[in-house]
């Protein structure tokens, strides 16, 4: 590169300079009026980069406030979880646990220590027509205990609290009440505060029948979980994961301001005169409550990269005003001033060069310039950051030094290649990310590109190579590689798991309760015939004898079907061909639909795995036709060729948009199921449909996944 050090412009002769001032007004207006022009554009785009940062940084806090909702909700679902632990604790008592159940219960749960927001539990009894009559109960069981030891608090029915006990008692849901504090509330008045309290109910029933009706809830009501949750502690914890966010919570019907302690409605969402900058507002339909979350913030971590960004601009806009008009003043002044035009010139090019400079020092990249030995001529601030090598030292020697050895050849013919080439600038190497080495001898992933450019006669080639070291971003990419892959491993286990399941409750329902079936039916038969041989008994009871025999008929046929559709017993015991064949009969005498079947699979033995997600993939490509296609006609096809298992299921219905086939929602998830049960086996998927074009889905396996030496029979 040539050399930027800057050189004083030549003196200009003293007629000249005597003669200079009486011609300079119009040079001087140009240059005026086009530093003001370049500056006014400046200040334009800089209030259109202010905006945008504007809008970026408050899309930034949206996302915060968004995730902070979401943290409220999941610790109010962990307060759930506490209160119907507690209703399914006492349903499954025969009768009323005592104060020492309840308490080693309460002990194990060990709600003193844990996170949970839950400060007071406790269960009353009370019936339908006590909660009608809005009549008081005692509160039986209680944590913690009132401080006379007895336990015993009253169930407060007031109008506020009431129609929450009863839309709990209608729906079999937790409820949660919002109300405001008063000194005779039951739950723990030994710490009151005039401040907002939250409660929430659940009932508990006795044995029922299923399903229950709103009728059948309220007869069969046994007494409701009372569960206080102390808001000051949750709403602070989860505020306190983004200190720099002010957050402020109201509920209710009225609304009740709920956080901060001391906040009220007038503070909602924000005290008036606020100063933040930053504010969002979140509605959040929890226990049949609306709760409105707002959140503010003027964190000066959001807002600093406006001042910056104006700062930088603004500066950069005097900068180019500057050189502006100084270029039009030269222009305008280069008629007749042969002589002093050049000398100018060479300042401005010494002025030029000297700013280039500067940017190279600034440069949040590292910039290093060679020769056309690759010998290192410019070595910037940046790149002694990332290469740890001063420039003093770097200077003069040869780029090998910050190059791996092993790729050191095929770097240098990769920058000659690119000098003969004559192409202005390119990315350097086939892929995005290059090795680099600091001057300790550690490598690290970078990116680079290069341009080349000659001096001033065209003598000399200069390349210039500009680098970002990118180690953290490799970085957060490998760990979310390995995050995928544990996430599939999590995903092949749990499928496991959950057919291992489905293969012992298939079982335990086809040989034990069936077998107890076909006893009980043997023992009907055994009486309908000594009844039948004796004389005086009514007809009425041999009829109700048959009748009985019916039903367990029925119910014979019923559990035979709920476990053959867990898993077929005969996908073990015969394998997978007559499991298959067994799928698709059952498929057409439920549906009516018209099955044509081409299975080949010659004399492949498959191994269980192989066999379980074959099986699987097919009945769930079955089940989508039953569900979204409205097909009147399904192809199956199960070949085996070239060492590739191919299955094809198509049908002729309405089909679906291929975008659609790509998302994630209700109708996607039997096909992500299937492409995690593919690519477990190292398959591959592909979906062939059109809106009204039916739909085609094809898997293909490779035939070692699911070809092993311990195959199925």
């Amino acid at each position: 590169m040539p050399d930027v050090a800057a050189s004083p412009p030549p003196a200009a002769p003293p007629g000249r300079l005597r003669g200079l001032s009486g011609r300079s007004r119009e040079p001087l207006f140009a240059a005026v009026v086009a530093a003001c022009l370049v500056f006014l554009i400046t200040a334009v785009a800089t209030t259109l980069v202010r905006q945008r940062l504007l809008d970026s940084a408050q899309e930034r806090f949206d996302m915060t406030a968004s995730r902070l909702t979401v943290d409220l909700h999941r610790e109010l679902q962990m307060c759930t979880h506490i209160v119907r632990g507690a209703a399914g604790f006492i349903g499954a008592q025969d009768t009323m646990p005592s104060t020492d159940a309840w308490e080693r219960y309460i002990a194990h749960l060990a709600l003193d220590d844990a996170p949970p927001c839950v400060r007071t539990l406790g269960y009353a009894n009370i019936s339908s027509g006590e909660l009608v009559t809005g009549s008081a109960a005692k509160v039986m069981l209680m944590w913690p205990r009132r401080p006379d030891g007895t336990g015993q608090l009253q169930l407060d029915t007031r109008p506020d609290t009431l129609p929450a006990l009863q839309r709990a008692a209608d729906s079999g849901q937790v409820v949660l009440s919002v109300h405001a504090s008063q000194k005779d509330d039951d739950i723990d008045s030994a710490d009151h505060a005039q401040r907002a309290r939250v409660d929430m109910y659940l009932p508990v029933y006795r044995n029922a029948p299923m399903p229950m009706t709103g009728s059948t809830r309220r007869a069969e009501l046994a007494g409701f979980i009372l569960a206080q949750v102390d808001t000051e502690y949750l709403f602070a914890s989860v505020a306190a994961r983004s200190p720099r966010v002010d957050m402020r919570v109201a509920a209710g019907t009225p609304a009740v301001a709920l956080y901060p302690p001391a906040a009220s409605l007038q503070d909602f969402p924000m005290p008036a005169g606020s100063p933040a900058r930053f504010q969002h507002t979140d509605k959040l339909h929890f226990g049949g409550q609306l709760v409105s979350v707002s959140y503010a913030s003027d964190d000066p971590l959001l807002s600093a990269p406006l001042g910056f960004a104006t700062g930088a601009f603004i500066a950069s806009g005097l900068l180019a005003a500057l050189i502006a008009g100084a270029t039009a003043f030269v222009f305008a002044y280069r008629r007749g001033e042969t002589l002093a035009t050049a000398g100018l010139a060479r300042s401005l090019s010494s002025l030029n060069e000297a700013r280039m400079m500067a940017i190279v020092r600034a440069s949040s990249e590292a910039i290093i310039t060679l020769d056309e030995a690759q010998r290192i001529v410019i070595f910037n601030p940046m790149a002694e950051r990332i290469f740890g090598c001063s420039a003093m030292d770097a200077i003069g020697s040869s780029l090998d030094r910050f190059i791996p050895e092993r790729y050191r050849d095929m770097h240098r013919k990769h920058v000659e290649q690119f000098g003969a080439t004559g192409v202005t600038e390119r990315q350097m190497g086939r892929q995005r990310v290059l090795t680099g080495l600091r001057a300790n001898g550690e490598e690290f992933p970078m990116e680079a590109s290069i341009s080349q450019i000659s001096d001033g006669d065209g003598q000399r080639k200069f390349y210039t190579v500009m680098l970002r070291d990118v180690t953290e971003r490799v970085k957060a990419e490998n760990e979310l590689k390995a995050s995928r892959q544990e996430l599939r491993e999590l995903s092949a286990n749990l499928q496991n798991v959950r057919e291992d399941e489905k293969t012992r409750i298939a079982r335990e329902l086809h040989d034990d309760l069936g077998q107890q079936l076909t006893a009980l039916k043997m023992d009907i038969s055994s009486v309908q015939q000594v009844l039948g041989a004796q004389d005086g008994v009514p007809s009425a009871v041999l009829t109700q004898l048959q009748g009985m025999r019916r039903i367990i008929d029925t119910t014979v046929g019923s559990v035979r079907r709920i476990a053959a559709d867990l898993r077929p017993v005969m996908l073990d015991d015969l394998g997978l061909l007559p499991a298959i064949e067994w799928l698709l009969n059952d498929f057409t005498t439920r549906y009516s639909i018209e099955v044509a079947r081409r299975i080949e699979p010659g004399d492949v033995l498959f191994s269980r795995n192989g066999a379980t997600a074959l099986f699987r993939i097919m009945q769930e490509a079955l089940t989508n036709v039953i569900r979204h296609a409205e097909a009147t006609r399904v192809s199956v096809e199960f070949t085996v060729a070239d060492d590739r298992c191919r299955l094809r299921i198509a049908d002729n219905g309405r089909g679906a948009a291929p975008e659609d086939t790509e998302g994630h929602g209700e109708k996607t998830f039997g096909l992500l199921g299937i492409r995690e049960r593919a690519h477990m086996l190292g398959g591959s998927v592909e979906i062939q449909t059109a809106t009204g074009r039916g739909f085609a889905i094809t898997v293909i396996l490779p035939l070692a996944a699911i070809q092993q030496e311990e195959a199925l029979p």
